[in-house]
């Protein structure tokens, strides 16, 4: 019995002029399945695509778009994947084609010379589609196949006829965001464009999960409709991130969660006993999903795991409403945003995060629960500068012989020193007049409970302006009409977490 795959490749692969209209049609329903790109549009149009396609079965690291040629096709994933790489930074079009030519012409295919790696596409996902919408139809990228792949290949004279429409509007809707959206303000209309071009529209219905708690970095996810629930397991980034969290402990053991002990006489303590139920039962709350907030529109999935160059995703993010989201890969974030005239939306979009990360240790304090690594994460964003100093300060100084070194704090000398020639280092002191200090009472330059008394600080300031006062922290949106922004507060709530009281983006004005 043959699978509902193989027919499809049994009707595409035909001539066209042998398929027929009904076995056309029985396949409209998996195709709206398979690609976002023909769910919105009417059956007869998806028939007359399946109908008038082209099918190709292209080999492994065979490049079917090269950078800077004239493109005429757009193609659809049907099973396979394929990379896509963007050579940059070249003066003219014309280089980048002789250099993308060069590469292709060598018997073994260079990857490395097609520039930087900035998405993989995978079954049903388009490909080739902004050469048919940009006016000059000039190829933006290189697709290289992956591995042996089936496609659609759909000509200017189908697209025409049946999906021009969809795909213009989505590339002037992303056009619209980009351009509009205050993050971006500082961009160069080439590098806006360019992030037209790289952002994915996706949509996602109630209880699909967008992003999953320990799963690997690839996406940054931009709400432009809908809403989603961020849920987090705390209980689990010892193990999800054991060099962040050694640095942690190393650096400022402060933030570590208490240990139950007793003290028995004056100076001794010794562990608390307790029963195995309430070892089980403070396991399970341990390693428990807990609530943080709802998010709506223009607010960002993956931004703190990408700013810190996290491995893997550091919270659950599923949705409660259909959505639509804007996917940016990795490559196509250290693209565009690694780019000097990018600083200060890095330097925006940190602030943001920091915020939402308060938000997070609020609602984990309130559960009762010590939000070690949430404060960690948030230093890093915040005071990077103070945590440098203190890993400066826990610096080990290498084994076997001391190698000569000096120390300065606030202009003063301090004299401890293991060079052979100390002593004529400190006579030729005394005759310039300089006065040294042979003790270990000098200030430090940073300690953690400097640098955690700030943190607090900060977070209560936080707390006084997102809860209702004079002045709340407001969050610019743009409204769905795209002429006008609306203002949205972010509230931190006073009581324990319930569905309820998630925090929710409110239109105030």
């Amino acid at each position: 019995m043959h699978t509902m795959y193989e027919k499809v490749v049994s009707v595409v692969a035909k001539p066209v002029e042998d398929r027929t209209d009904i076995e056309c049609m029985d396949l409209v329903a998996w195709f709206r399945n398979k690609s976002s790109l023909f769910q919105s549009l009417k059956a007869e149009i998806i028939k007359d695509v399946i109908r008038h396609c082209i099918f190709e079965r292209p080999k492994k690291d065979e490049v079917i778009i090269k950078q800077g040629d004239n493109g005429d096709r757009l193609y659809i994933i049907l099973r396979g994947k394929m990379s896509i790489y963007v050579l940059q930074d070249k003066e003219n079009e014309q280089e980048v084609k002789q250099l993308i030519e060069k590469a292709v012409a060598k018997g073994k295919l260079d990857r490395a010379a097609l520039g930087q790696h900035v998405w993989t596409s995978v079954e049903g996902n388009t490909v080739g589609e902004i050469a048919l919408i940009k006016e000059d139809c000039v190829r933006t990228a290189s697709v290289v196949v992956d591995e042996d792949t089936d496609l659609m290949v759909v000509d200017r004279t189908l697209y025409n006829r049946s999906v021009r429409d969809v795909l213009e509007k989505e590339f002037h809707d992303k056009t619209q965001f980009v351009e509009t959206n205050p993050l971006f303000s500082f961009w160069s209309p080439k590098m806006k464009k360019s992030l037209a071009i790289s952002l994915k529209r996706e949509i996602h219905y109630y209880g699909s999960p967008i992003v999953r708690q320990g799963q690997a970095v690839e996406n940054l996810y931009i709400i432009t409709e809908g809403e989603v629930e961020i849920l987090i397991d705390q209980g689990g980034y010892k193990e999800q991130f054991p060099e962040m969290w050694t640095e942690m402990k190393r650096l400022l053991p402060e933030l570590l969660p208490p240990k139950r002990r007793v003290s028995i006489g004056r100076q001794r303590e010794v562990p608390v006993n307790i029963t195995p139920s309430e070892s089980l039962r403070q396991k399970k709350m341990s390693h428990k999903n807990f609530q943080m907030c709802l998010l709506g529109g223009n607010e960002i999935i993956g931004a703190t795991e990408t700013l810190l160059g996290l491995k893997t995703y550091m919270e659950n993010a599923n949705v409660t409403r259909k959505t639509e989201l804007l996917s940016l890969s990795k490559g196509n974030y250290q693209r565009l945003f690694m780019k000097k005239s990018a600083s200060r939306s890095i330097e925006r979009l940190k602030k943001v995060m920091v915020s939402r990360l308060y938000l997070y240790i609020h609602r984990t304090q309130m559960s009762l629960h010590n939000a070690s690594l949430l404060k960690y994460l948030t230093l890093k964003l915040r005071d990077p500068e103070s945590l440098k100093q203190l890993k400066s300060k826990h610096t080990r100084k290498p084994k076997g012989k001391q190698e000569k070194y000096k120390e300065y704090f606030y202009g003063a000398f301090n004299s401890r020193s293991y060079d052979k020639d100390e002593e004529n280092i400190r006579s030729f002191l005394k005759t310039m007049g300089v006065y040294y200090i042979t003790d270990n009472s000098l200030p430090e330059l940073e300690t953690s409970s400097r640098v955690l008394a700030d943190l607090n600080d900060h977070l209560s300031d936080w707390l006084k302006r997102t809860q209702k006062s004079e002045k709340p922290e407001f969050r610019e949106v743009l409204s769905p009409d795209g002429q006008k922004f609306k203002r949205y507060r972010l509230e931190a709530m006073t009581q324990p977490p319930r569905l309820d009281t998630f925090v929710r983006t409110k239109t105030i004005a």
